[in-house]
C-alpha cells in the first residue's frame, strides 16, 4: 500500500512541475519566447518564398525567385531580384529585375552572362498584397562561384 501511495505522489509531483513549466512559457513575453526559439514568427500573407542562382559552365547565370501568398487573402504579388557580385570584398549589384502580378503567386526567371573569377548571389525582395495592406520578405540565396 505504501508503494502505491509513493508512486501516486511522485506522478502528481511530475505532473505539477510539468504544468508549471508550461504555464511559465505561456506567460513569457513574445521577445523571451523568440530568444528561446520556442515559437517563431509567421507571415500573414506570404506562405512561401525563395531565391536561387545557378551558373552554367559557360558563365550563364540563371536567377529564379518566387513568392506564393495565401490564395484566399492575397490579391497581388511582386518579386524583385538583385543579382550581386562579390568584388573586392563587397557585394555589388550588377542587374536588377522586377515582376508583379495580380495573383497570389509570382515567379521571376531571368538569365545573364557573368564574368569568371567571382562569387554571385541573389537578394530577392518579395511582397504580397491584401487590399491596401502588404507584407515584404527579403531572401538571400546561397553564394555561387564561377
Amino acid at each position: 500500500m505504501y508503494l502505491k501511495k509513493s508512486i501516486f505522489l511522485m506522478v502528481c509531483i511530475v505532473v505539477l512541475f510539468s504544468s508549471i513549466r508550461h504555464a511559465h512559457a505561456i506567460s513569457m513575453g513574445s521577445g523571451e519566447i523568440l530568444r528561446n526559439r520556442e515559437i517563431g514568427p509567421q507571415m500573414l500573407y506570404i506562405a512561401n518564398a525563395n531565391a536561387n542562382i545557378q551558373i552554367s559552365s559557360r558563365g550563364r547565370a540563371t536567377v529564379e525567385a518566387y513568392v506564393i501568398g495565401y490564395s484566399h487573402i492575397v490579391t497581388k504579388t511582386k518579386v524583385e531580384a538583385d543579382l550581386q557580385q562579390l568584388k573586392n570584398g563587397r557585394w555589388t549589384s550588377i542587374k536588377t529585375w522586377s515582376v508583379s502580378k495580380n495573383s497570389y503567386k509570382t515567379t521571376l526567371v531571368e538569365s545573364i552572362q557573368v564574368s569568371k573569377g567571382y562569387s554571385y548571389r541573389v537578394v530577392a525582395t518579395v511582397t504580397a498584397y491584401s487590399g491596401r495592406d502588404s507584407e515584404t520578405q527579403v531572401i538571400t540565396s546561397g553564394e555561387v562561384s564561377y
